[in-house]
């Protein structure tokens, strides 16, 4: 695509580089390659407000999310039901939707999937009214996502250091889902709402998940004998997981799900200070235009 008018939005903290070193590399990669950048570096201050304004002003293409998780969810947000792309360059610690829509963390790979402008409408998720273009979820997890957010410490070992500290502990909550299809109750070591396959650590926990089908998937992780753990990682980690008989998946377009417990949960990744007792989850079919790699064969 030529002359691609393009809005770059980067977190300024995103892959432990400085603002002037991700810029520098987003305008040198640029050069020679008919691309026209626009960039803003987000400061957690009226980002939104600011964004909307340049998008006002530039008529951008694309916004190009640089960053992780936070960052394409909070550009997301701005681009839900439009026909503006958004496009993504991995520099988070998890990159969760960037894996699951198969775009590389190198960056020049990245950019030129950017450059190629090859598009895709995808599934959103609304919970509680918020925007979900990943995954989210109530549960062990979810505990894991919070502790590591109050943490000064990132990357994958501080992560899993808190999972292992939290494994311990932590047992189960109760839940019960009501939707049109179907009514559910039981008890969850963890429970995941998404219309995506993977985890941003590559452990697949939606084995069925097609990300633009018009529906979403819940899947349980039941209560298991802590000595079972290394059995229900090895089958998250080799996409078997759907053979245990702790694991039970329900496919749905809304649901209301009971927290009475107010378990802790989080959007792609961010942590929700919220606890409250229910979550109204629906499906927005093909509400998000992406800009994917595009197909082989």
């Amino acid at each position: 695509m030529e002359h691609s008018n393009l809005l770059f939005v980067i977190n300024p903290h995103a892959g432990g580089k400085n603002k002037f070193e991700i810029t520098s590399e987003i305008k040198q990669c640029c050069t020679g390659r008919s691309l026209f950048p626009h960039v803003y570096e987000t400061t957690g201050l009226n980002d939104k407000e600011e964004i909307l304004k340049l998008m006002d002003q530039l008529k951008p293409e694309a916004l190009i999310a640089v960053g992780g998780d936070g960052t394409v969810n909070m550009v997301g947000d701005l681009l839900l039901n439009s026909e503006t792309a958004l496009g993504i360059i991995p520099a988070g610690s998890a990159n969760g939707l960037a894996k699951d829509l198969n775009i590389p963390v190198n960056f020049e790979e990245a950019l030129d999937i950017v450059q190629n402008f090859h598009t895709k409408k995808i599934d959103t998720l609304k919970i509680n009214g918020k925007n979900c273009f990943h995954l989210s979820d109530l549960g062990f997890n979810a505990r894991v996502v919070h502790r590591f957010a109050e943490s000064s410490f990132r990357g994958k070992i501080s992560y899993f250091w808190y999972a292992l500290k939290e494994f311990f502990s932590y047992k189960f909550f109760a839940y019960k889902i009501s939707s049109p299809e179907l009514r559910k109750k039981g008890k969850a070591f963890m429970m995941v709402l998404s219309n995506a396959n993977k985890f941003g650590t590559n452990i697949t926990i939606n084995p069925i998940g097609v990300i633009n089908d018009g529906y979403f998937e819940i899947s349980i992780i039941k209560p298991f004998p802590k000595i079972f753990a290394p059995v229900i990682l090895f089958q998250l980690i080799s996409n078997r997981i759907s053979k245990s008989k702790y694991f039970k998946i329900l496919r749905l377009k809304k649901a209301t799900i009971s927290n009475s417990w107010k378990e802790f949960f989080h959007i792609d990744g961010e942590p929700v200070a919220e606890r409250t007792k229910k979550l109204e989850v629906e499906i927005l079919p093909r509400s998000l235009k992406v800009i994917l790699p595009k197909p082989t064969g």
